[in-house]
């Protein structure tokens, strides 16, 4: 399975949520499509801070909704956005100080994070909004 293409199984139910995850996967392909030769470029900072921008603005927005219907895993769920840009940001670090070659997949670890976020925590959401209860989100 390719990590980083989205999926139909990916979705939450939720147009705005399930297209930001599009948009997400989107960049985390291109990241993965430019880091190809290994060799960290203009282009390759320029999708990094996209990737970095958007996901913050997703995470505040989904972290915004679950306050609203005060979600009871809303922490564990906010300290999971907080390390995916966390690690946006190491990369991001990493290239300030000159590094121009990519050591570490660290596309494919952001899109295996990212689909399991959205396979476990996301969907979980999904169920709290839909009032299914929201028990599969301690797991």
């Amino acid at each position: 399975m390719n990590l980083l293409k989205w999926t139909e199984d990916l979705a939450v139910g939720n147009p705005l949520i399930d297209e930001d995850h599009r948009n997400l996967f989107n960049l985390l392909e291109r990241l993965h499509q430019d880091m190809g030769s290994g060799q960290i470029n203009q282009e390759t900072q320029s999708i990094v801070d996209a990737l970095r921008e958007y996901a913050e603005a997703h995470f505040s927005r989904e972290e915004e909704f679950m306050r609203k219907i005060s979600y009871p895993h809303y922490v564990v769920h906010k300290a999971e956005h907080d390390r995916f840009v966390s690690e946006v940001c190491a990369l991001q670090s990493r290239m300030a100080r000159g590094a121009r070659t990519a050591q570490l997949d660290i596309d494919q670890f952001l899109a295996s994070w990212l689909r399991e976020h959205v396979l476990v925590r996301d969907m979980a959401l999904a169920a709290a909004i839909r009032g299914e209860g929201a028990t599969v989100a301690a797991a």
